[in-house]
Order: C-alpha cells, then structure tokens, then sequence
C-alpha cells in the first residue's frame, strides 16, 4: 500500500491559515493521506519563530504517527537564528521554512548565509515559499542552490503561479540538492516537472489549508497517477527528510 505524505500544511488561528489540528486531520482522513509536514503560520515565520516552533514541535508530540514537524528562522536574527535552529533540529524537526517576503530579505542576500550554511551542516533541508512576489523567485532559489551546495531545498509551489513561465527552464537547469514541492502550482504543468533527472526530487503537498488536500491531490493525480509515481506522493520527501534525522 502506498503511503501518502502531504509535504506542507499549516494549521494555524490567523489569516488565510484558520485551522485547527483536527481539522488538518480530518482532511487528511478523507483525501488518505497518512502523514504531513506541518509548518508555523505568518506571525510565526516574520517575528515569533520560537514561540511558532515549539507550537509546531507540540502539534508533532501530540500526534506523532501523523505530523512531522517543520521550523522557521528569521536570517534578520543573525546568530541567534542559528541558535534556534539548533535547539529545534534537537528536538527533531524534519526541514526549515523560509519566507523571504514575509520575512523582509531577497532570497540570494548575504543576510541569509550563516543561516543557509548552519541547515547544510545540520543535514536540514529547507523550504522556501516561492510565488506571486520577487522576493524569492525559482531562478533566485536556483542561484542559492548552487552557490550553497552542500545544502538541500525545496522549492515550495514552484513558483506558482506569476513564475509558472519560468519553471522549464529552472527545472532542466536544476541542481542535484534542488527539490520541488507541488502545492498550488498548476497540475497540468506539474507533470511536465517530472522526467529521469527530477523524479526523485518532486514532492506532492497541498498547502492545506490554503488550498484543500483532497481536492488538490485529485486534481494532481489526474496527471500524476499514483500508480505510477508513488515516489513523488511520498517515498521522495521519506528519503529527504530521513536524511535530516527524522
């Protein structure tokens, strides 16, 4: 039997992130989706990154055969933000979360070294929101990846959906410690993302509950048959975030 493992949600009280753990898990229950990484919401990921992981870290303690824990770090907080980042992985989260447009910094500034450099040394891959805003677009996250070698991103919507133009190229121009992450972008194009050299760095996730799990795997699996790719529905972000002591 496949497991199914959303890569990204966020269960939350604020804004366009109103929902409750419960509510997360009865979405889950009805698309079948076994397990899924859960990340802290806005104020949490901008200003309030300890108070938002250790949230996240309780969430994960509370039900652990179904949340994996994500963490946020601010790059503005300098060292203290690699201090965070320390503490948390301790405590077992899966990747850290970046938001350039929430977080005030373009993606590709030297604000963000120490802290990119600390997830690499701690074997912590990191996402990163890319989309309707040029904080973060794919080809700046691609320039990261391969100045920072050493380590591991998820391109979190794949630029979805004012950078969906731009994806082909970013794709073909990928390199190996480049993932990508399915929330929001478009199905149809999704499946184009996927070929020999990317299969095992695609990742399914929902965004839940910015968008709905069951709805947005439905539509996805209408190019990307489970069947067929069950890697990308789950084994894939498994083998990732094992790799960061999960």
């Amino acid at each position: 039997m496949i497991e199914i493992i959303d890569g990204y949600c966020t269960p939350g009280t604020e804004r366009e992130t109103r929902m409750s753990a419960q509510v997360l898990l009865e979405c889950m229950a009805h698309a079948g989706i076994r397990r899924a990484v859960i990340a802290p919401e806005d104020r949490e990921i901008a200003v309030d990154n300890t108070r938002g992981n250790d949230r996240i870290l309780g969430l994960a303690e509370q039900y652990p055969d179904s949340f994996i824990p994500a963490c946020t770090a601010n790059p503005w907080y300098g060292s203290a933000a690699c201090v965070e980042l320390r503490r948390v992985v301790n405590a077992g989260v899966c990747m850290l979360v970046l938001a350039p447009a929430l977080q005030g910094f373009n993606l590709g500034d030297e604000v963000a070294d120490d802290l990119l450099q600390t997830a690499g040394e701690l074997g912590l891959p990191i996402y990163v929101h890319t989309g309707p805003h040029s904080a973060s677009a794919p080809s700046q996250l691609l320039l990261v990846a391969a100045r920072h070698s050493s380590t591991r991103f998820i391109m979190g919507h794949c630029g979805s959906t004012d950078y969906a133009a731009d994806m082909m190229a970013v794709v073909r121009g990928s390199p190996r410690n480049l993932w990508f992450e399915l929330s929001l972008a478009r199905p149809w194009a999704a499946a184009s993302y996927v070929h020999s050299e990317t299969r095992g760095r695609v990742l399914f996730g929902s965004g839940a509950p910015r968008n709905d799990p069951a709805f947005e795997l439905g539509q996805l699996e209408k190019y990307l048959p489970l069947s067929d790719h069950p890697d990308v529905y789950g084994a894939n972000l498994l083998r990732l975030t094992r790799r960061a002591g999960r």
